[in-house]
């Protein structure tokens, strides 16, 4: 698919009060569950280099000369990057938990000038597990040793020269010490790159970035135990951000509202109901598991000839319900709407009340199509996790490459409706499930509260 540059552009809105619930049209949705993950041990360390300062304000330590340094003249749609120079690393053992049986990691790579190494360490520096690019050549290994696994998949959409490296680390035997596999992926996630043999990841404590040969860059950087990339043959292609669904580092504080906006910038679709971009909140039982139960949804079908249908998820069975003057991918194809739409997304729970509000206000058109507002009843906790993402269901007849998509989900915020508190990347943690070449999550920033999505 032909690359594309996205601008990220923040509004401010102000939205409606709730107007009557609308009648809606059920219709399945086939959303799967990410693996659970325990609260107890998990750890997230995030970097990306976009609020200024040099290499050890975001937890790097330096060794070799010169040290690295922040640059923009190369840089990830544009998040800046960090340049390493031939010869150099940088360490960081920031907010890590040792002893676990899963990891994960990622990083955005640019090494057209060098060759740019990934590692995680363990406390004595020693490369337990290691992924090196150079060019679009990638090696992948253990304790300094690595072979040839392949080129990088081409053409992507991502910006020209980089490279995005995603992996999980397991252990797939009971004996902690032994059987540790590397799962590798590369621009996209419904295709294994590689598994590698890792035998001494067991030890991880730490991730390394190193450059040899030449100069490298290395930004949008994460290491975790959450899982990152998940493939899941024959499932729907996900992406997103945020935790939840029994996928948890750490408990967001109860809250009752989520709000966002989001702009739909252009796309190109050949049927109904099948590619959405949405967000997700969980009471306390729907974070901690993976669950329907307790899980609530609300977003919009991107339908052909400019048509988006409305449609929000109940919190049980996660089975979406259109507005009524929506219709459903049964009925219809929604409404028209322009390119670079405008839209307010709310999800309120009315405590004094017991119900859960979904309110969508599409601020690029008028009438009766403007508000969508829908009640249920409700009598749970308060919120404690949430995610947005982009979802395309495989029961479509055309290719997932016939699908285009290209938007912004920005002013993410979670509260009480009157304090609500922006989502930074600390939280906010990226999966992508079967997630082909042609989609791209960018970056998530912390100024806008949002990212960009291309598909």
């Amino acid at each position: 698919m032909k690359k594309v540059g996205v601008l990220l552009i923040v509004f401010l809105f102000l939205f409606s009060v709730a107007l009557p619930a609308v009648a809606s049209v059920q219709y399945q949705r086939n959303d799967v569950k990410a693996r659970a993950t325990n609260l107890s041990g998990s750890f997230a360390f995030v970097s990306e280099f976009t609020s200024g300062g040099t290499y050890d304000s975001y937890g790097w330590n330096a060794f070799g000369s010169p040290k690295p340094v922040i640059t923009d003249k190369v840089n990830f749609y544009g998040e800046p990057s960090l340049e390493i120079f031939k010869n150099t690393y940088v360490t960081s053992f920031k907010n890590v938990s040792t002893g676990g049986n899963f990891i994960s990691f990622q990083a955005a790579v640019y090494a057209m000038n060098g060759i740019a190494t990934i590692s995680i360490i363990n406390q004595y520096g020693q490369k337990v597990a290691e992924v090196s690019v150079y060019g679009n050549k990638i090696f992948a290994g253990s304790m300094g040793t690595e072979t040839y696994m392949g080129d990088a998949p081409s053409p992507t959409v991502y910006p020209d020269g980089w490279v995005f490296i995603m992996a999980n680390i397991v252990n797939t035997s009971s004996n902690r010490a032994f059987s540790w596999t590397m799962t590798l992926f590369v621009d996209e996630t419904d295709k294994i790159f590689a598994n590698v043999s890792v035998p001494m990841a067991y030890q991880y404590a730490g991730i390394e970035l190193g450059s040899r040969n030449g100069n490298s860059y290395f930004t949008d950087i994460i290491f975790t135990s959450y899982q990152i990339p998940i493939y899941y043959p024959g499932y729907n292609p996900m992406e997103g951000y945020g935790q939840g669904s029994g996928l948890v580092v750490s408990l967001l504080k109860p809250f009752t509202v989520i709000h966002a906006n989001m702009i739909l910038n252009s796309w190109n679709v050949p049927e109904t109901g099948i590619l959405s971009f949405q967000i997700n909140v969980m009471n306390y039982y729907g974070t901690t598991r993976s669950t329907g139960v307790g899980f609530f949804q609300l977003g919009v079908d991107l339908d052909p000839g400019n048509h988006i249908a409305p449609w929000y998820v109940p919190g049980k069975n996660m089975i979406a319900h259109y507005f009524l003057n929506s219709s459903s991918p049964a009925i219809g194809s929604g409404f028209y709407s322009p390119n670079n739409t405008v839209l307010s997304l709310t999800i309120k729970y009315l405590v004094s009340k017991n119900e859960i509000l979904f309110q969508i206000v599409d601020y690029s058109v008028s009438g009766n199509l403007m508000y969508w507002n829908a009640t249920i009843p409700y009598n749970g906790t308060e919120f404690y996790g949430c995610y947005t993402q982009i979802e395309f269901q495989p029961s479509s007849i055309y290719p997932i490459q016939d699908y285009y998509f290209r938007g912004s989900l920005y002013n993410i915020t979670v509260g009480d409706g009157i304090n609500q508190v922006p989502l930074n990347n600390s939280y906010m943690l990226p999966f992508e499930l079967n997630a082909p070449t042609t989609w791209s999550l960018t970056y998530y920033g912390s100024a806008p509260n949002g990212y960009n999505q291309i598909g």
